[in-house]
This record gives C-alpha cells, sequence and structure tokens, in this order.
C-alpha cells in the first residue's frame, strides 16, 4: 500500500510522514529528496530551469517513486497535486492523504527554508496562495488528516494510527 501526502509547504508532509512510516515499519519516500539525489534541490532547479522544467522533472519521479510494491509513505511536493497527469498517477497507485495543518503552523515552520514559490513574499501573499491552493487539495484528496497542533509525538503517533486503519 502507498499512501501519499500532499498539503501546503510546511504542512508536515516530510517530517510527520517520515515519523509516521518509522512508526508503522514502513518505507518512506520524499519526493523533493528524490529529486534531489537525481537533478539537485527543488531550488536549485527552480533557479536554472524554471518551474516547468522542475515540474516535469517532479513527474517523472512520481511515476518511478509510485512503482514500489512496499508499504510506503510517500511525501509529495506542495505543488505536485496540481498538475493533472500527477493526480492521475498517484489515484491509480496509492491513497492520498491531504495533511490540512492551519495556516498560522505553516507560517512558523517555514521560518528560513528555502521554498521557490515563496521567495520575496510577504504572509500576506503566501496566506493567499495557501487559500487557493486548500479547496484543490481537498478535491484531490481521498482522505484528509488535520494538524492543529505542533506537538511532534501526537501529530506523529495520531498519524501512524491514521495510517494503519486506511
Amino acid at each position: 500500500m502507498i499512501i501519499a501526502l500532499t498539503g501546503f509547504m510546511a504542512s508536515g508532509k516530510t517530517t510527520f510522514g517520515r515519523a509516521a512510516a518509522e512508526q508503522l515499519g514502513w518505507s518512506f519516500v520524499d519526493l523533493d529528496e528524490l529529486i534531489a539525489e537525481t537533478y539537485g534541490t527543488p531550488a536549485e532547479i527552480f533557479a536554472s530551469h524554471g518551474e516547468d522544467r522542475f515540474r516535469e522533472i517532479e513527474s517523472e519521479m512520481l511515476c518511478c517513486a509510485l512503482q514500489t510494491e512496499e508499504d510506503t509513505v510517500l511525501a509529495l511536493g506542495g505543488g505536485t497535486v496540481l498538475r493533472e497527469e500527477n493526480l492521475r498517477q498517484i489515484k491509480s497507485r496509492a491513497t492520498l492523504v491531504w495533511l490540512d495543518t492551519s495556516f498560522d503552523i505553516i507560517l512558523s515552520e517555514l521560518g528560513n527554508a528555502d521554498r521557490p514559490l515563496l521567495k520575496g513574499k510577504s504572509a500576506e501573499e503566501i496566506r493567499g496562495l495557501y487559500d487557493r491552493r486548500r479547496p484543490l487539495y481537498s478535491a484531490a484528496a481521498d482522505r484528509v488528516f488535520h494538524i492543529t497542533s505542533t506537538d511532534y509525538r501526537n501529530v506523529t503517533a495520531d498519524l501512524a494510527n491514521f495510517i494503519s486503519n486506511l
């Protein structure tokens, strides 16, 4: 079984996904880390080749990540499900779980993160992007996991339990 985690940047896909997979004894794959191993970090790709090229690479690596036969938690990039071809791939091989994380938590977690789409953006502009993407995540998701706390242990345990019950 593959559980693909989607959500806004800094929503906890990697942090909680990795920890929940470990608790469950499952494999964990972070799509951005997979991309970085072969092509460089998303920030480097955005800077040198632009967003369109990054999205092409993301689609290619997504296809590879979805080929596993192991129980796997797959952390997607914040924009992965916004591309129709990616969403079709995900839906054919995985259960898509939206980590619906409050904006206040996301804003506090973004900190000094190197996020190409947020470079030079104010909190208000980030909020606008967050608000535009929420309905898209909601429409795409098979299930929703709400994150309203930053308590690492509790969120991880709750996510692992949520996944094990799917």
